[in-house]
């Protein structure tokens, strides 16, 4: 049995840093509009971490960045712990299927990760984390309706030979190995060296084999080259590595219906066709669940004929090279290019139920490749007045992304007259793969005018072209067939009467195609009174591209999903306030998002199997607002954050047989949090001391989109990190922390089923309380 869950941010990467300076957000450079701006002085609503606050406040992974950024929810990708799922501003998706696009992009070194695997383990050795929220249409494109996560690693420096290594320890066995070097090659080139490798034993056991769940293993590393050969010209190339090897996620049962499947497998035990232990499974996970104890034992067959697929893992691979060349022609023309070439892979085997019954242990996997390149032209006009962008843009996306599904095999095989204890799961598993590409092109130009020293007029326009193609092949290839023959096509090609109509295996090859254009565009007005205020007022247009569900196994389902629009109304006003010898930064936004068509992904229970199909919504609004502060003085820092998100369905609300969708489904309606630093005088000659503490708080949030039992009540988080940097006057650090002190519980993840026949719910959960111990070395 295991009982227990959670985590917060990992505060285990937090580096040496002396003082508290870094968390002064007007000292922050961003590059929300393309350009290196003071985050105080961007007229929209971003937060930006610099890589010394990352450090400091433990941000390692995408996880704990939620809990230091207003409005940004991070959840598990159904029942995947490692693929998240990000959401903005009410904007949210729950899987990265190949040709369907996020609302939240995510980009590296400002090229984008329309897959992020394994990205949200790779926050190290960064130069920033920014929090774009809303409609991103202009500039960024690539159909980003909520928000992007801006992800940029320190980048090679000029004539220093530097580094640090850094090693952790901790409870569940944890042990991390980090380090990063800096090695100047003459005047005009330098390398930079940065990896680390990362385990850590499961906290979730299965009870009958002690075989542990939910476990870390990776390695990851990056190679740069910073090269200037004269002035104003300048090219950085980055390759980067991950991969990682675990055990997979722990899905543990937490609620479950009857009538359903449970139903028809106690109908199997009283006829002796199935193991008198299944049907009795479900009962004793309902009342260990009803006395908030989690049961998981997963696995269970008689030599391997139910365990189709083995035990549940999770591999990923995902390896890229980014080039960036920036040459200024002269100063009031710089031209710039970005490049960028990654290929993915991921396999996983995951028991969506957790319990002994085989029901649902799908093997899913995924190969894509991607290249980008964009071309601007940036430049000043009319004595500095405007500044302007022009740029070109083009992506490509190839890829297969499917799965073999076996559901719930002892029906399936007993319908078919055979006995479950001896005919093998797999004779009824569902091949499904979508193999196809994604094709974007793009123009934009934007610009700010500057009509007085006070007020300033910006605008974009972006026109969009994506074209999507895909075949897909659902067949359930081992299928006994009455004529001795094996294998038959699953897909239905019956449009009118959704009746399936058999094909030959040999012709089981279906294929569409769609294009999506669309102009996006925006204007902004901005008003600073004084150089410690501004304000602004904006309104965009944005625009995701439709798309096709890859787990497509019928003539209706392979029919496209239709393209979101949203219309972003946003208010917004920055302060920056000396107090003493201190000073007081804020950011305040409300916004108001108007969508038509929006898309949504669900699972749903097909021809025996799970998927996840895309569907559209007529109209949603989202509205709220995000607050964000720093007060910074000598030897103390406090930041702190709140949010109100509101999601409301107008017209198109789905309707399922547990009722119809919940508006507030995957976003928490309030958000709050806080990080204090202290840095209490000491003996220099012992070190500089920091003492930090983090506290998160979010509201309830509905996990699923029809459940009731999907429903997280309210909880918060707690950090703790004691470090002392600069040890005996060397360049020694030391340091302990605990993560999630509390030891709460909570969920990040569901896969809800209870009325698509099956008649479970699973659910992921955060992990338990995790501390340890850390010593590091500059040089």
């Amino acid at each position: 049995m295991c009982t227990s869950a959670i985590s917060a941010s990992a505060w285990a990467q937090a580096a040496p840093q002396s003082g508290v300076a870094a968390s002064d957000n007007s000292d922050i450079v961003v590059t929300a509009r393309r350009r290196e701006e003071a985050l105080q002085d961007v007229p929209l609503s971003v937060s930006a971490l610099s890589g010394a606050q990352l450090e400091r406040s433990g941000v390692t992974d995408a996880q704990s960045l939620q809990y230091r950024t207003p409005s940004l929810t991070i959840t598990s990708s159904q029942s995947q712990r490692n693929t998240v799922a990000f959401s903005l501003r009410g904007q949210r998706t729950q899987e990265t299927q190949l040709f369907t696009d996020p609302p939240v992009g995510t980009y590296f070194a400002e090229v984008v990760q329309p897959r992020p695997y394994g990205f949200g383990k790779s926050f190290y050795d960064l130069q920033s984390v920014q929090v774009l929220k809303g409609v991103q249409g202009t500039l960024f494109g690539r159909n980003m309706t909520g928000g992007a996560v801006l992800v940029e690693p320190q980048h090679p420096k000029l004539g220093e030979f530097t580094g640090e290594v850094r090693g952790q320890y901790g409870n569940y066995d944890m042990h991390d190995i980090y380090g990063v070097f800096n090695i100047p090659l003459g005047e005009s080139v330098a390398l930079r060296f940065a990896g680390k490798t990362h385990e850590r034993d499961g906290w979730a056991h299965e009870v009958t084999t002690g075989r542990r769940y939910d476990n870390q293993n990776f390695d990851s590393f990056r190679i740069s080259a910073l090269v200037e050969p004269f002035a104003g010209f300048e090219s950085l190339t980055i390759f980067d590595w991950y991969k990682s090897q675990e055990a997979g996620t722990a899905a543990f049962l937490t609620a479950i219906s009857q009538p359903s499947a449970i139903t028809n497998y106690e109908n199997l035990r009283r006829a002796g066709r199935i193991d008198s232990n299944i049907p009795a499974q479900f009962a004793e996970a309902q009342r260990l669940f009803r006395t908030r104890r989690f049961s998981l034992d997963i696995g269970a067959g008689d030599g391997g004929n139910l365990d189709a697929f083995g035990a549940p893992y999770e591999r990923m691979k995902n390896w890229g090279v980014t080039n960036k060349t920036t040459w200024n022609l002269s100063d009031d023309i710089t031209l710039k290019n970005i490049f960028g070439y990654r290929k993915q892979r991921r396999d996983m085997v995951q028991d969506y139920d957790g319990i002994p019954a085989f029901m649902i242990t799908p093997y899913q996997f995924a190969r894509s490749r991607n290249i980008s390149e964009e071309f601007q032209v940036q430049g000043t006009a009319f004595d500095n007045k405007l500044e302007y962008i022009v740029g070109a843009y083009y992506f490509e996306e190839k890829g297969t992304d499917g799965s073999i599904g076996v559901t719930l095999p002892e029906l399936g095989i007993a319908g078919a007259g055979l006995n479950p204890r001896t005919a093998p799961a797999i004779l009824f598993g569902n091949y499904t793969p979508g193999t196809g590409y994604s094709r974007t092109a793009a123009g934009f130009v934007a610009g700010t005018f500057h009509m007085t020293d006070q007020l300033s007029l910006s605008g974009g326009l972006r026109y969009n072209y994506d074209k999507r193609k895909i075949t897909v092949s659902p067949a359930q290839r081992n299928f006994p067939n009455a004529d001795g023959t094996t294998g038959r096509c699953s897909f239905d090609i019956d449009a009118a009467t959704a009746g399936v109509q058999t094909v030959p295996l040999s012709d089981c090859s279906f294929t569409n195609s769609k294009s999506f254009k669309e102009w996006t565009y925006d204007a902004t007005v901005q008003y600073e009174p004084s150089a410690r205020v501004t304000a602004y007022a904006s309104y965009r247009h944005g625009f995701r591209a439709g798309g096709f569900s890859t787990r497509a196994t019928s003539f209706v389902a392979l029919q496209p999903f239709a393209p979101e629009f949203v219309d972003e109304y946003e208010i917004g006003l920055k302060t920056n306030t000396p107090l003493g010898a201190g000073r007081l930064t804020t950011s305040t936004a409300l916004f108001r998002q108007d969508a038509s068509d929006v898309q949504k992904q669900r699972a749903t229970f097909v021809n025996d199997n799970v998927f996840t199909i895309v569907d559209n919504t007529a109209k949603q609004r989202n509205s709220g607002g995000e607050f964000e502060a720093t007060l910074s003085t000598d030897g103390f820092s406090l930041t702190g954050f709140y949010s109100y998100t509101k999601v409301k369905i107008l017209e198109g609300r789905a309707t399922s047989a547990s009722g119809p969708e919940f508006d507030q489904r995957g976003v928490p309606k309030h958000q709050a949090g806080a990080t204090a630093t202290i840095s209490p005088p000491i003996n220099p000659e012992t070190g500089k001391l920091n003492l930090i503490l983090n506290y998160t708080w979010r509201s309830r949030v509905y996990l699923d989109d029809f459940e009731i039992q999907g429903l997280e009540p309210a909880y918060s988080l707690v950090n703790l990190r004691a470090e002392l940097n600069d040890v005996g006057g060397s360049s020694a650090s030391v340091a302990a922390f605990v993560n999630n002190a509390t030891n709460e519980t909570y969920r990040i993840g569901v896969l809800g089923l209870l009325a698509e026949g099956v008649g479970i719910q699973s659910s992921v959960y955060g992990e338990p309380r995790t501390y340890g111990v850390e010593i590091g070395y500059r040089f």
